[in-house]
């Protein structure tokens, strides 16, 4: 009971991300439903001009050459009908790809809302299918099954006005015949919904188990573990081969039992107006049957039935979107809990402006009441430099994380220019440098994207990169992939310190900047640390004795406590 409980509350967050996307869209959704009835109309025009056409024809005997008229009608209603098919296809695509493009800004904005704690439980490779496979999923309910939902309600009912002026009783027919595929659909998507979530489930776990081996597969070599993993990974391949046909069963079934559904009420109106033709039904409007509406009626009742039946296959696209939405729903509704209150204040001036930190009886660590240091009470303004030292694992990076608003105090406050944590824009450094796959410029103007060529050049310059680009043809258009291969590890923390000169403000954290550092690497990162200082407030964790002597306040974490020594 619980786990059901926690599903339909999962399903209910689903509904309301999507009923949430679909009102941003809604505009455009709608304007796809209208072209999407003129599409109709145009088929209606057709129809009834190729039944007048076949009428004049075979019962008037009439040549052909005098049907210009009706000829020229059907040409141009099949040519408006397929024109306005596009253009509803182009409305509905716009809004589905808006739609995705908003739920990945969304997904990015809670990630970058995320703790470096809660970013290290989850696997990349599951962040990263949520991100592009299922936000991929909701294509087919914004682009087919949300306008498809209105038009298999709008378009029948125009067909049914157009039959039931010709002959009531095949209006009727239609009538009765058209709950079945409604009904189907809802008991089909009782179980949609339901293996459409374990669908998203087995291949999120898929893509983060096969992605975190494929990164270490090194390493699991050299330790003879690669075959068991690729067993390991077989077996999860295994599973999802299994909820896929699970998956293709389902929609086969429903499609088959449809087409029968529609086949039945199509061939019932056939021999109804089969024997009206034949004479062999008198009663009700059979009489009145010619061959130009018994055509027209026939012609009809398939395009009735057609919006039904995309709208039955496209049921699917639905519960996909509605398992993908529930997943970053709980996503999302998980990483907003620790989402800060207010925008973060943009600092372009903060190098000219006096900052000022303040912690007080501040107490850190992961877990609410289990501090790993403190309480310790720091000031700091601008132009001051804080260098915490201590063995590994004493909580010199939980500091950090926690200055950059990452994690919340276990007790105590801090606050930068007055204000909590969170609110306003600082920098940080981490211990791993990190590239993206692009260009050096792109690279340098992921946290600067102000930045001009010559800021680039110059900073480049001061930390001894501009060789690296300068002896090349492209510049700073030479392309860079997510590993920084080429590069030392030296050059991978000047590129990424040079990101941090390049964007100023009011406090810069840096997480062991010249460990394992070359000789070179050491000496331009120091320079920078130095030329930095008067410009913002520094926060570094580092041994070394060279960083050390920039501290205007040295501490130094012993145990679990955190004591903090006069200069």
């Amino acid at each position: 009971m619980p786990d059901d409980s926690i599903s339909k509350a999962r399903a209910k967050t689903g509904r309301l991300l999507l009923k949430d996307l679909s009102q941003k869209q809604r505009s455009r959704l709608l304007l796809a439903v209208f072209v999407g009835v003129l599409a109709t109309i145009a088929m209606i025009v057709q129809w009834f001009a190729l039944a007048k056409l076949t009428y004049a024809l075979i019962i008037e005997l009439q040549p052909l050459t005098e049907q210009f008229m009706l000829i020229a009608l059907m040409l141009l209603s099949l040519l408006l009908r397929a024109f306005f098919v596009r253009v509803q296809e182009h409305y509905s695509q716009w809004a589905s790809m808006t739609a995705r493009e908003d739920l990945r800004e969304q997904i990015l904005y809670a990630w970058r809302q995320t703790s470096a704690l809660q970013h290290s439980q989850h696997s990349p490779g599951a962040a990263a299918s949520q991100l592009i496979e299922d936000v991929e999923a909701m294509d087919g309910y914004f682009a087919r099954f949300w306008p498809q939902q209105l038009l298999a309600v709008l378009t029948p009912v125009l067909i049914v006005i157009v039959v039931f002026y010709y002959n009531w009783l095949a209006a009727l027919f239609l009538v009765l015949a058209a709950p079945l595929i409604p009904l189907f659909m809802v008991l089909v998507g009782l179980g949609a919904e339901g293996i459409n979530q374990t669908f998203f489930k087995q291949r999120q776990r898929l893509a983060g188990h096969f992605l975190d081996r494929v990164k270490n597969l090194t390493t699991l070599k050299l330790f003879a573990a690669d075959t068991a993993e690729r067993k390991a990974v077989e077996t999860q391949s295994q599973d999802y081969r299994q909820v896929v046909m699970k998956t293709l069963k389902l929609a086969f079934l429903s499609s088959a039992v449809l087409e029968f559904f529609t086949s039945v009420a199509i061939a019932s109106i056939a021999i109804y107006i089969g024997f009206a033709l034949f004479g062999s039904i008198s009663w009700g409007p059979a009489a009145d049957i010619t061959l130009f509406s018994g055509l027209f009626i026939l012609l009809l009742a398939p395009e009735f039935f057609q919006p039904l039946r995309n709208l039955s296959q496209f049921y699917h696209d639905r519960a996909a979107a509605l398992a993908a939405a529930s997943h970053i729903a709980t996503s999302l509704h998980h990483k907003n809990k620790v989402e800060t209150t207010g925008k973060v204040s943009q600092t372009d001036s903060a190098e000219h402006a006096l900052s000022r930190l303040v912690l007080t009886k501040l107490s850190i660590g992961y877990t609410e009441g289990n501090a790993i240091q403190g309480p310790m009470n720091v000031e700091l303004t601008t132009g001051q430099c804080l260098v915490v030292s201590g063995p590994s694992g004493c909580g010199k990076t939980t500091l950090l994380h926690t200055l950059a608003g990452y994690l919340p105090p276990v007790s105590g406050e801090l606050q930068l220019n007055g204000q909590m944590m969170g609110k306003v824009a600082i920098r940080y450094l981490p211990q791993k440098p990190w590239v993206i796959n692009g260009s050096w410029a792109e690279n340098l103007s992921v946290l600067a994207p102000q930045a001009t060529a010559e800021e680039m050049h110059n900073v480049l310059t001061a930390l001894g990169l501009e060789t690296l680009i300068s002896n090349r043809n492209n510049g700073l258009n030479n392309q860079l992939n997510e590993h920084g291969e080429g590069l030392s590890g030296g050059q991978l923390q000047r590129l990424a310190l040079a990101r941090v000169l390049l964007s100023p403000a009011p406090m810069i954290l840096l997480d062991e900047p010249t460990a394992s550092l070359d000789r070179e690497s050491r000496h331009y990162v120091l320079a920078a640390l130095a030329a930095l200082k008067p410009r913002c407030i520094l926060v570094i964790s580092s041994h070394d004795t060279d960083v050390l002597a920039l501290a205007d306040q040295p501490l130094c974490f012993e145990s679990r406590k955190a004591v903090k020594h006069a200069v």
